[in-house]
């Protein structure tokens, strides 16, 4: 028995619309993996460009890749739930088609990877383009009670590819934080999950496309994440929704707000939110009494 059998098979799974410059460094730093045992899935949500042919050409050329397309737009999770149902790893993984992995992304994962646990994520490099941040970069055990305050495993995980049919996929009712409700269920049914402090997944946010997070759908998506689980959430859970939905939608953090966060956790990043948000509207106050005066 060769080295490669005895190596599990990763699916990595990449949903994609008209992004094909993008795409193209996607696909290609998942073929860059120091990991040998490997296939991509990739669904063509409805592309009017020259994706269609491209992917065409690529599954020619590789034989662990395959594509599908729908004619019509179905949306990322759609894509990504079809990807799922035709993966034959046996473990799955996703990449957006705008982001890309560091070599040691799916061994990382792999190496690490224990039963017990729900999934397994990582840290991730957030690139902003002029300059890049590593965050969540802490090895912990993820429980339901932390993942309903902050999306804990961040943007990515390695799981189990039956774990997710069996829980029905990504919710495609959700306009965006699919991916944490995704998760969020996932510990539901099997317990705490496990994130390692290796940042291999790099989060593209300079500018080249536009980040659902800063969306007008981000709001609502996490309004359906809190409709949908408030029923399991704490009061400790509620105050932090309610801290990240008034930091998606740039709102100030009010004295009597600030106070109610009090010992719900992420202390240092609810004060830095809390000065630089007031900090904004006493200068604008300021600049209006002065041009008054």
């Amino acid at each position: 028995m060769n080295t490669l059998t005895k190596l599990p098979l990763v699916s990595v799974y990449i949903p994609t619309k008209n992004r094909l410059d993008l795409l193209n460094i996607a696909i290609n730093s998942v073929l860059a993996q120091d990991y040998p045992n490997i296939e991509i899935v990739i669904v063509d949500d409805g592309s009017t460009d020259n994706t269609p042919k491209f992917l065409e050409q690529l599954a020619q050329k590789h034989t662990n890749i395959k594509f599908f397309r729908f004619e019509q737009s179905q949306g990322a999770c759609a894509a990504r739930n079809w990807a799922i149902t035709h993966a034959t790893g046996e473990f799955v993984t996703g990449l957006d088609d705008d982001d890309l992995f560091l070599p040691n992304r799916i061994s990382s994962l792999i190496n690490h990877y224990k039963d017990e646990y729900a999934f397994i994520c990582s840290s991730c490099i957030w690139d902003f383009g002029k300059r890049k941040r590593i965050i969540d970069n802490t090895n912990c055990d993820i429980n339901l009670a932390q993942q309903l305050s902050y999306n804990e495993a961040t943007n990515q995980i390695l799981v189990k590819r039956e774990r997710v049919l069996s829980i029905g996929g990504f919710d495609t009712s959700f306009v965006s934080c699919q991916d944490y409700d995704l998760w969020t269920r996932l510990i539901i049914k099997y317990g705490n999950a496990r994130r390692i402090n290796v940042a291999s997944y790099v989060i593209n946010d300079n500018g080249t496309s536009e980040r659902m997070i800063n969306s007008k759908n981000g709001t609502v998506g996490y309004t359906q994440f809190h409709n949908k689980h408030q029923h399991l959430m704490t009061k400790a859970n509620l105050a932090n929704q309610r801290f990240m939905q008034t930091r998606r939608l740039k709102q100030p953090l009010t004295i009597n707000e600030m106070i109610t966060q009090i010992g719900t956790g992420h202390l240092k990043s609810k004060l830095r939110y809390f000065l630089s948000s007031n900090l904004k509207i006493v200068r604008y106050l300021h600049q209006k009494i002065y041009r008054k005066g």
